[in-house]
């Protein structure tokens, strides 16, 4: 064992000659007995045994390893114990127990784990089996708790004591901060919470640290609580005044009880260092008072985001010094640099960009330039020699003094080894040679090369062929009568490249062949785009000359302008073979008394286009020219007074799918008003100005005029008619048909599903004749005093026929002067005027209501000044028929209004239900409309019988009728009007009267086919089971009027609402008539009797 004594373990101290030397493996048969120290430098691994290995006594100077089970029973004595599976400490650990690892998949042990008084530890460190116990993921410790909870858990409930992850002391809970939910960021972090009570013996520390004093109170403020000396229920504070100004600066000064100052960050704008304001969250009870310096900051940086002036109190610049600047360190231009004074610089000045000298630059030594250390351009200071390593580019002139002269190309005054550029002239006083004798091939090569030209005062004679790259001009003025003659002569024929001009007259004595185009006198070739058939015409025109020009086909007329699909918008349109490509740019140069034809095609414009007074648009015919509008939901044309639009059929690029709401094929120019308002939109193609429309200069109203067209734009409205949008009126006299706002139609065909045939509105007027509507959502729609008559008209499918809803506008007011009895049918009006105060007579198609005091009333629950129609009722509308058996079709329930009617000389309405089999309310019939319910009443609807039933109720203004007038007296305005219907009421003197002007359809002989059967016309036809709705072919509410006579579908005849011949039955019903038998036969039953 060479070296063994200089090995890990202690040196034995024995001498070669008393050891026994073993230098090979040795074995040992039977047990081998050591009684003095065993020195052995050996590894686990060289120990081979399966028996159990006994030491009275074993010191271990290394490493130790046993990988079984070991006991010790008497004392250990080791500087490291490494147990890889369990340690314990007493019988089977019962004083101290680590497991390291776990030996088998079911030995019970858990790795990691240290027990002291348990032998099976539950967490990472336990003492006893509830005293101390420690767990990890998360980390919890327990005091006298075997399951902890939280960061620190003793006991348990109402005993414990805890520490949470998140710092949160607790008393008396298992889980602090869990009463509620707490806003950590905002109000700060939860440090207790204590389930109980609490005594304190000394004092409270406030958010600030105080202590508080004798007296004080708590108060919270944004940051705590804080002690404050006064009781917190006090309200009375101090005012606040900025620059003079209470606090806040709008609405009530506010006193404050608490000053809460704050630093706040300028962000180096405004020049206001003090800003009081209500704090925020608490703006009745603490100011903040908001400092702020001039400067921003960001971070430790400071900033200023205006000017800067340093002894200087305007600072024009962003930093404006008025006196010196001294810098230590660098400074860094990123910019230019400007210096107005003098700049003295005492050291070396080293420039990395371009420098400009506008001045003298003075150098009193040698002057070079240099690339490293090789000079470039060197002058030197005493001779000026000037040496150039490179280009030398002079800007001015240069003279060279010498006189030598010059016998070939190496001597001379100037001697240049390279070759010479020059500019502009060179002027040789000698004679010049050039003994190059390179040919010349084109204008950059040859012995002599000038760019530029050359002028010579004598002859030119040239040897060889001559090219002339630019300009040949030759200034004899001889004329040419043969080719023989004139100032330039060609024995042979002439090749040009480009144009040839002839100031005077042209011989060809031969054939003239062109390759190309002719160009005219302006200078135009006669094709490109939108000209098509151009043809030669010469002209004489004085002031423009005489000569031939391109022109299109056609004769031009004064007052037509042409539109056709090969046109083009910067055509002129007078010609058809200049035509205007859109009808929007034809109407912008059309003036009054001009027409527009419009060949076949599909024309998609800008829309809504403008039209001037007295402007026709003639489409070729009605099927052959479709317009479509680029702006779906816009009007397409804006017509005035006497304008025309025929033979067009209006559509969409979709007609299934595409939604024209609010479009208009045919209306007035909107008013600036109602642009603002977002309801209609301005021209912006043709003549684009807004409206009204008015009579222009000729004095009358000519109605528009729209003639043999069809609509087929889904959801839009054929004819919208605002009488806001015309005033007939120009000059502001009365006379001048200014009511009229009007328009006239024949043959308008409107199929545009979901729409509206004709909207008539705000006093609007038309006179319609052929208008056939289908599938509309309403047929003829007159609404806000809106009117027309109605001739030789058609209404299929769809919604609705005719609907006249409501009326317009007051238009005449005046005071009655003689009292009338109840029952008159007549009245005296005094001071009958317009809204403008001018003398007016009102007329057949008004509508008249009285203001009522009801306090003049004896029979009136009221004392209301009434100054809006009275009213009736029109319908009750189920709104819930009730549960199956609510109601007994045998006794229907009785039907009654929540309020009777409180005006003067007032009838209850009756109602009668209509009960079906199971027992729900289907309809409320109407027997009896009542009158003079006031408009201010609330009025609901009682159904008997404790059903669930329900419905309202819908009303109509009581209107009197105006039948005739007599012409309003000059001066006075005094008029008697007498109505179609009796006034039932007396009507006291003083009472003011104003009258409106119906919405009313008058028409005679129209056809209703199908209405009420929706506005899809595969679906609304006969053939798709389509069912009409009667009750949908006239409507008039809100005392809006339809007299008419009608035929629908069945052959059936009606005359307005009262009167039906019946051709399936022969039979004649209705009101009306039910009114006249009895009237005939009232006499002779009271006769019989």
């Amino acid at each position: 064992m060479s070296g063994f004594k200089n090995g890990p373990v202690p040196n034995p101290s024995f001498e070669n000659t008393d050891v026994n030397h073993f230098s090979q493996p040795t074995e040992f048969a039977n047990d081998v007995y050591v009684y003095g120290k065993l020195y052995a430098d050996i590894d686990a691994s060289d120990v081979f045994t399966d028996e159990t290995i006994e030491f009275n006594g074993l010191t271990v100077k290394k490493n130790f390893f046993v990988s079984g089970v070991s006991t010790f029973i008497g004392p250990v004595d080791m500087d490291f114990l490494t147990v890889f599976h369990r340690l314990n400490v007493g019988a089977a650990g019962t004083v101290f127990v680590a497991i390291s690892s776990q030996r088998g998949a079911d030995d019970g042990q858990i790795a990691g784990r240290v027990g002291i008084g348990t032998t099976q530890p539950d967490g990472t460190f336990q003492v006893g089996n509830e005293c101390f116990i420690v767990k990890e993921d998360p980390c919890l410790v327990g005091i006298a708790n075997s399951d902890p909870s939280q960061l620190l858990h003793i006991n348990s409930g109402s005993n414990a004591v805890v520490v949470s992850s998140a710092g949160t002391f607790g008393v008396g809970t298992d889980d602090p901060g869990s009463f509620g939910t707490i806003d950590n960021a905002g109000e700060g972090y939860l440090r207790a919470d204590f389930d109980g009570s609490i005594r304190i013996a000394r004092n409270i520390y406030d958010s600030a640290g105080s202590p508080g004093g004798n007296g004080f109170f708590l108060q919270r403020d944004a940051v705590g609580v804080r002690w404050v000396s006064f009781e917190p229920s006090f309200t009375e504070g101090v005012f606040v005044q900025d620059e003079g100004v209470y606090i806040p600066t709008t609405g009530i000064a506010q006193s404050f009880t608490v000053f809460n100052f704050r630093q706040i960050n300028s962000n180096g704008t405004g020049v206001d260092s003090l800003i009081p304001i209500p704090n925020p969250s608490n703006p009745t009870q603490i100011v903040d008072i908001q400092t702020q310096d001039f400067w921003g900051f960001n971070g430790n940086n400071i900033y200023r985001m205006s000017n800067v002036g340093i002894q200087n109190n305007n600072p024009s610049s962003t930093l404006d010094i008025s006196g010196t600047l001294h810098a230590t360190g660098d400074v860094d231009f990123d910019s230019a640099l400007n210096v107005d004074g003098d700049t003295d610089l005492g050291g070396t000045l080293s420039v990395a960009g371009n420098s400009e000298f506008n001045g003298t630059v003075d150098v009193d030594a040698d002057f070079a330039v240099r690339d490293g250390t090789t000079d470039k351009f060197f002058v030197d200071n005493v001779t000026g020699n000037t040496d150039i390593q490179g280009t030398l580019d002079v800007a001015g002139d240069t003279k060279i003094d010498g006189q030598t002269e010059s016998i070939n190309k190496d001597t001379g005054a100037l001697i240049v080894d390279g070759g010479v550029g020059i500019e502009k002239r060179l002027n040789v006083g000698g004679q010049t040679i050039i003994n190059d004798a390179t040919t010349s091939t084109n204008k950059d090569s040859g012995a002599l090369i000038v760019d530029g030209g050359v002028g010579i005062e004598e002859n030119i004679n040239i040897g060889g062929n001559g090219v002339i790259a630019g300009r040949l001009d030759v200034d004899s003025v001889q004329d040419s009568s043969s080719t023989a003659t004139g100032a330039l002569v060609v024995d042979g024929g002439v090749g040009l490249a480009k144009n040839l001009n002839v100031g005077q007259d042209t011989k060809l004595f031969g054939t003239l062949e062109l390759e190309s185009r002719i160009i005219d006198f302006f200078n135009n070739n006669g094709v490109g785009a939108c000209k098509t058939d151009y043809r030669l015409s010469s002209f004489d025109v004085s002031g423009v000359g005489a000569g031939v020009s391109w022109r299109p086909s056609g004769v031009q007329t004064k007052r037509t302008l042409w539109v056709t699909k090969n046109g083009c918008d910067t055509n002129s349109g007078l010609l058809e073979g200049d035509a205007k490509f859109t009808i929007g740019a034809a109407a912008a140069v059309a003036q009054e008394g001009d027409t527009i034809r419009v060949r076949s095609g599909t024309y998609i414009e800008d829309n809504p286009i403008g039209l001037r007074d007295d402007v026709a648009i003639n489409g070729e015919d009605l099927r052959l020219v479709l317009l479509i509008p680029k702006n779906k939901n816009k009007d397409f044309f804006h017509v005035r007074r006497g304008c025309l639009i025929e033979n067009l059929s209006f559509t969409g690029q979709d007609f299934v799918n595409d939604d024209h709401s609010n479009c208009g094929a045919v209306a007035f120019p909107p008013t600036q008003a109602s642009v603002n308002a977002g309801t209609d939109f301005q021209a912006v193609t043709g003549f684009t100005a807004l409206g009204p429309a008015d009579e222009g200069s000729s004095g009358r109203w000519r109605s528009p005029y729209v003639r043999n067209c069809t609509n087929f734009m889904r959801k839009s409205i054929g004819m919208k008619i605002n009488g806001d949008h015309a005033n007939a009126n120009n000059s502001g006299d009365n006379n001048l048909g200014q009511d009229l706002k009007s328009m006239v139609c024949d043959s308008f065909t409107q199929y545009n599903e979901a729409g509206i045939g004709v909207s008539l509105s705000n006093n609007a007027y038309a006179q319609l004749v052929s208008i056939f509507t289908i599938a509309c959502d309403i047929g003829i729609a007159a609404t806000s005093g809106g009117q027309c008559d109605l001739t030789n008209s058609n209404s299929s499918f769809g919604n609705f026929g005719l609907v006249a809803d409501g009326y317009g506008d007051i238009e005449f007011f005046g005071t009655i002067n003689t009292g009338t009895i109840g029952g008159a049918d007549s009245i005296i009006s005094v001071g009958t005027t317009d809204i403008l105060q001018r003398i007016r007579t009102p007329f057949d198609g008004q509508g008249t209501y009285f203001h009522l005091d009801m306090n003049q009333y004896a029979d009136s629950l009221s004392t209301d000044i009434i100054t809006t129609p009275l009213e009736l009722v029109r319908e009750l509308k189920i709104t819930n028929g009730g549960n199956d058996g609510d109601y007994n079709p045998g006794a229907p329930p009785i039907v009654t209004l929540s309020e009777a009617p409180q005006g003067p000389e007032a009838i209850l309405p009756e109602f009668s239900a209509n009960v079906s089999a199971a027992g729900t309310i289907t309809s409320i019939d109407v027997i009896n409309s009542g009158r003079n319910f006031l408009p201010n009443q609330t009025l609901s609807v009682n159904i008997s019988g404790g059903g669930a039933g329900s419905a309202t109720v819908d009303m109509d203004p009581i209107l009197f009728t105006v039948s005739e007038s007599t012409v309003a007296a000059s001066g006075t305005g005094i008029s008697t009007v007498t109505f179609n219907e009796f006034i039932p009421y007396p009507i006291f003197p003083n009472t003011k009267v104003e009258f409106v002007r119906l919405s009313r359809i008058i028409t005679s002989s129209h056809s209703f086919e199908y209405i009420g059967s929706g506005t899809d016309i595969n679906k609304a036809n006969p053939f798709q089971a389509g069912k009409p709705v009667p009750e949908n072919e006239v409507v008039a509410i809100n005392g809006g009027q339809v007299p008419f006579t009608s035929t629908d579908q069945k052959g059936n005849f009606r005359i307005g609402d009262g009167l039906t011949i019946d051709q399936t039955t022969s039979t004649i019903r209705g009101r009306d008539f039910n009114r006249a038998i009895q009237a005939q036969l009232t006499p002779l039953i009271l006769a019989l009797n």
